[in-house]
């Protein structure tokens, strides 16, 4: 069934691809803003029922975890939240966060699947990165399909791959603990065989038609400053990392990798393996990074996409995606997928973490350099439906003001401008991650104006001047 969204897109499609049609107007404009179907290029799982209603509901809007969530109700994130909840609940405007919270449950008993629909509706697809929680949680990545026009997507976390590696190998007795950290052989023979089980699980994530791309939360574990030195370099510094910082403590751990020299290995193996593969087969799978806005286990200073230059450098043929806006960094990302043809830059995550009026300026931001060809669409939806409906609610308003402006300043035409929107919220995706999408299903959309002539009617990216 399609949805109002759907056909209202559609509606506005068929119109932009009539000869006829006059020329778009600053209405078309926000009307395909508002209704144009999503690829959501990175969020996580919702969680399974039971976890769905206990876990804490006030993190929607906050990396902030502890004694620093209890502040969360004083942020104008929170609050204009809180507000847009109220409508998807149908709730009194001076209902408080208890209503809320309160209603929320009761829908969930009531009728769970409504609300998701509700929460999902507008997406097209949504790839997945699994790696976040355990299976015991969350439900898995196909579950969201039935919410999605078309078939959702994997992104393998890679840190995620490691740890089931290495609990494995402990399992059976072969990773060195306790006084077995003495003996070097030992040591470097875990190593090897750890390494060598890690990069088949990579290259067995490549042949699967399911996996789209992979993911690395290094800027977590180590920073993002990744030196790819020569292969012994980063073997030698590897086993050493791996012998003196990870065994010692890694069942305590629960395996989680954490180790600068590890981790570094880890990326620089895995986009090795991408380029190799890309060259052979001619498929470039994506790695995506966190980089900038995270909780308080992330250096803040070390989450900085210009550390990732000297990767990025080493690895031309390895499209690598700048997850988060980047956030406070999208200036220094933009610049990134700016000058270099292989990084594109993901605007998620700050909808709806960030006020209102930073949203309007990170994107603002982003497209002072960035061509609208390397911008992408997410939301870092996890766990709770409401997580993707407040992103592409206030995703999308915000880039209706943005883009409106510039149209009204006349930085862009509407068609130019619609153009963009198309590029951003499903265009750019679809291509980078060869999912073989039709934007409106069998809708083809066609920005036209009549003033414009042939060569400007093409597919193009626009670099706009921020005027904020």
């Amino acid at each position: 069934m399609v949805s109002i969204r759907m056909e209202a897109y559609s509606n506005i499609s068929m119109a932009a691809n009539t000869e006829t049609a006059p020329t778009n107007s600053l209405d078309d404009l926000k009307q395909l803003i508002r209704t144009c179907p999503v690829v959501d290029n990175h969020a996580h799982n919702i969680l399974r029922p039971h976890q769905l209603k206990s876990a804490n509901f006030l993190t929607i809007t906050t990396e902030a975890n502890g004694e620093a969530l209890e502040d969360t109700p004083k942020a104008l994130s929170h609050l204009r939240a809180a507000k847009q909840l109220r409508k998807l609940y149908d709730l009194p405007l001076d209902a408080d966060w208890a209503s809320i919270v309160g209603k929320r449950t009761e829908l969930l008993e009531r009728d769970a699947n409504a609300l998701m629909k509700k929460c999902f509706d507008g997406t097209q697809t949504i790839l997945i990165d699994d790696g976040l929680d355990t299976g015991a949680n969350i439900q898995p990545y196909s579950w969201h399909d039935k919410y999605t026009l078309s078939p959702c997507k994997r992104i393998v976390r890679i840190e995620t791959v490691a740890a089931s590696i290495l609990s494995s190998l402990h399992q059976q007795g072969k990773l060195p603990v306790g006084v077995a950290l003495a003996d070097e052989e030992a040591c470097s023979l875990a190593w090897v065989t750890f390494i060598t089980h890690f990069e088949q699980a990579i290259l067995a994530s490549l042949e699967d038609e399911a996996v789209v791309g992979f993911k690395s939360v290094i800027c977590y574990r180590a920073g993002l400053d990744i030196q790819p030195l020569r292969d012994i370099e980063v073997t030698e510094d590897g086993l050493r990392s791996f012998r003196r910082y990870y065994l010692p403590d890694c069942v305590a751990r629960k395996f989680r990798v954490a180790a600068k020299g590890m981790n570094d290995a880890l990326v620089i193996s895995t986009c090795k393996l991408l380029a190799e593969h890309n060259l052979q087969r001619g498929v470039a799978k994506p790695i995506q990074f966190h980089t900038g806005l995270g909780d308080n286990d992330i250096s803040l200073l070390d989450s900085n996409p210009a550390c990732l230059q000297e990767l990025i450098k080493h690895f031309p043929t390895v499209p690598i995606v700048l997850l988060h806006s980047s956030y406070p960094y999208t200036r220094e990302a933009g610049y990134l997928a700016t000058v270099y043809k292989n990084v594109y830059l993901d605007i998620g995550e700050v909808f709806p973490m960030v006020s209102r009026d930073g949203q309007e300026k990170i994107i603002r931001q982003a497209l002072e350099l960035t061509p609208t060809s390397k911008v992408l669409w997410s939301t870092d939806g996890h766990h709770f439906p409401e997580t993707y409906w407040l992103a592409n609610v206030q995703g999308r308003e915000a880039l209706e003001k943005v883009l409106c402006e510039y149209v009204e300043q006349e930085d862009l035409t509407v068609g130019q401008a619609m153009g963009a929107v198309r590029d951003i919220l499903f265009e750019n995706s679809n291509d980078l991650y060869k999912l073989g999408l039709k934007l409106g299903g069998q809708v083809e959309l066609a920005v036209r104006e009549k003033e414009t002539d042939d060569a400007e009617t093409q597919t193009v990216s626009y670099t706009i001047s921020s005027q904020h």
